[in-house]
């Protein structure tokens, strides 16, 4: 704790620049750590928890718009704002739209005392704010490229949420199927090291006076679990694609793979060899994708993978989670899909658990009840099905 606390001041001391954002942690623990599937079941706690939150909210989400869902999210964190609690947001430009469809929403939390910070990666010369904010533009290099995927949940320094969904109702009513891990303890001040950098990077300037409670301490508690934050920001330093690649050559006994767009043939080739070594693979996929590109290149792949025992589950709607488990031991939750902008070149956060209740948890309350009303995936046949797939396989490093 001590050594993030120094980090932690450095960050709020000094200019933070791209490069800073390459952060790396040791091992820490999670005090609790519980896997929430479906925006039924992970919105209403996460609203929860905002409610209860005494000094700080932060936010950072790569999809936050108007609508329902939307609506919920502002009104909580007004009403956080209007009491004195530090609320911060940081969202993407192009899944948020803030200066476009989304205006009248930033406007409102603006005015409500929400401070909010964008990455853009898009637009040579560009506001860190919202246009709505009045901000002075800058030079904007640095992100150009780069999108913020991250989504992720902080209240009072305690309690961290981090998942694949955005603030956005296709993913309250179904059409989307994600899940959300939610963890308190010491690896959370390893989330909030994370936030505060990327606020730094985008002007805001936090209190140093307020590092007390942005990092509180955290008691030792029975049942504690090791946990490591992973972080992915643009440059060459990508821990959270290492971890990937470590846990697909790692899997010995079981490797089960929830992910939305798997179209990077080394880790295709890694899930691969996992099956070839005699480990129970499992993949899931989504039966209705949202982008047929990266659909189509994964399934050039089926055959293969089929001939070598990996059973492709495919779950009947928009499946949109990321998630892997293995030896049921191991769970990696966060915002990483396996495609190349994903490990390459967008802003990921994950957690890293090592915990059989948790494997054991996520096998119950995800894997169990989609592979109940999935179906089994397919080779692709037919010469036109063939040759578009091998395609896009081709093509899978710029999906």
């Amino acid at each position: 704790m001590t050594d993030l606390r120094e980090r932690a001041e450095r960050i709020l001391r000094q200019p933070v620049r791209l490069a800073d954002l390459a952060l790396a942690f040791e091992e820490t623990a999670a005090s609790t750590a519980e896997v929430h599937v479906g925006g039924a079941n992970f919105f209403p706690p996460i609203l929860e928890d905002i409610g209860s939150a005494t000094s700080s909210v932060h936010v950072n989400q790569f999809g936050f718009k108007p609508g329902a869902i939307g609506e919920r999210f502002a009104s909580a964190l007004l009403d956080k704002a209007s009491e004195g609690v530090s609320v911060r947001l940081v969202v993407d430009s192009v899944g948020s739209r803030p200066d476009g469809a989304s205006r009248k929403l930033y406007e409102r939390l603006l005015n409500g005392g929400v401070d909010v910070r964008v990455v853009r990666g898009t637009g040579w010369w560009a506001s860190p704010q919202p246009a709505a904010a009045g901000g002075s533009r800058r030079w904007n290099l640095d992100q150009l490229g780069h999108v913020d995927h991250r989504k992720c949940v902080l209240v009072d320094g305690r309690i961290g949420w981090v998942g694949g969904a955005g603030v956005e109702d296709h993913f309250a009513d179904g059409r989307f199927h994600d899940l959300f891990l939610r963890v308190t303890g010491p690896v959370v001040s390893q989330l909030q090291l994370v936030y505060l950098a990327t606020f730094r990077w985008l002007g805001g300037t936090p209190p140093l006076d307020q590092l007390d409670v942005l990092l509180p301490a955290h008691d030792d508690e029975a049942g504690s679990v090791p946990a490591t934050v992973l972080h992915n920001a643009p440059g060459s330093y990508r821990p959270i694609t290492v971890a990937i690649a470590e846990l697909l050559e790692g899997a010995t006994e079981t490797l089960d793979v929830v992910n939305p767009y798997v179209c990077d043939k080394p880790m295709i080739g890694r899930i691969l060899a996992a099956a070839e070594r005699g480990a129970r693979v499992r993949l899931f996929a989504p039966g209705k994708p949202n982008n047929m590109a990266c659909a189509a290149a994964q399934r050039f792949h089926h055959a293969a993978l089929l001939d070598a025992g990996v059973r492709i589950v495919e779950y009947p709607a928009m499946l949109h989670a990321k998630a892997f488990v293995r030896d049921g031991e191991d769970v990696l939750i966060g915002t990483c899909n396996l495609d190349s902008w994903s490990l390459k070149r967008f802003f990921e956060l994950d957690v890293l658990v090592r915990s059989p209740a948790l494997a054991a948890q996520f096998d119950e309350r995800f894997s169990a009840p989609a592979e109940l009303i999935s179906t089994p995936g397919q080779a692709v046949s037919g010469p036109l099905q063939r040759l578009s797939s091998a395609a896009f396989a081709a093509i899978s490093p710029v999906l």
